[in-house]
């Protein structure tokens, strides 16, 4: 597995500094300084080194932690708050693999899912939080997808975001 974790080290530099389609297998291989047949016994395709850096080393896994310690006794705003700073702080760690995510984002399925996986976490602890009457009754999908992307966009740009005023904006009578 050693190796493995090197490889996708290798894959993460090269795809933040050259961007998912201007990176070649070949470039992650000479950044591992291995040979390109070894990239393959590891990765089926480029796109299969985009995925699991994104589905291994994404937001998602901390995300769900997040999510699952979200069931607490605290107000929904609250919580709500707290899961998208950390999801801020997150991003901001992880700035090359935020620039991965975005440049292969365009037109790759399998990355449109993990975002809409990321949306459905924040949405289901709305759908929860409406049904225990502490949340008034709203649309939750397209709250959920405007949390989401206002963190993302405005940390992708580099522009501070006060979560707890977005959170505000939305559920103005709760805060």
């Amino acid at each position: 597995m050693w190796r493995r974790e090197q490889l996708l080290d290798a894959a993460l530099r090269v795809f933040a500094d050259k961007g998912v389609d201007g990176a070649t297998v070949k470039d992650v291989a000479q950044a591992a300084e291995v040979t390109p047949g070894l990239l393959y016994r590891y990765f089926d395709s480029k796109e299969a080194m985009v995925e699991t850096l994104l589905a291994e080393r994404g937001f998602l896994p901390r995300l769900r932690e997040l999510r699952s310690q979200a069931r607490d006794s605290r107000p929904a705003v609250v919580v709500l708050t707290e899961l998208l700073a950390e999801f801020d702080r997150l991003l901001a760690d992880n700035a090359e693999l935020m620039a991965v995510f975005f440049s292969a984002a365009q037109a790759r399925a399998p990355l449109a899912t993990l975002a809409a996986e990321g949306r459905r976490l924040i949405g289901d602890f709305l759908i929860e939080r409406v049904a225990a009457g502490e949340l008034r009754p709203h649309d939750t999908a397209t709250a959920a997808r405007t949390l989401f992307a206002a963190v993302a966009v405005n940390r992708r740009l580099g522009t501070p975001i006060d979560v707890a005023a977005l959170v505000g904006l939305l559920f103005p009578e709760e805060g």
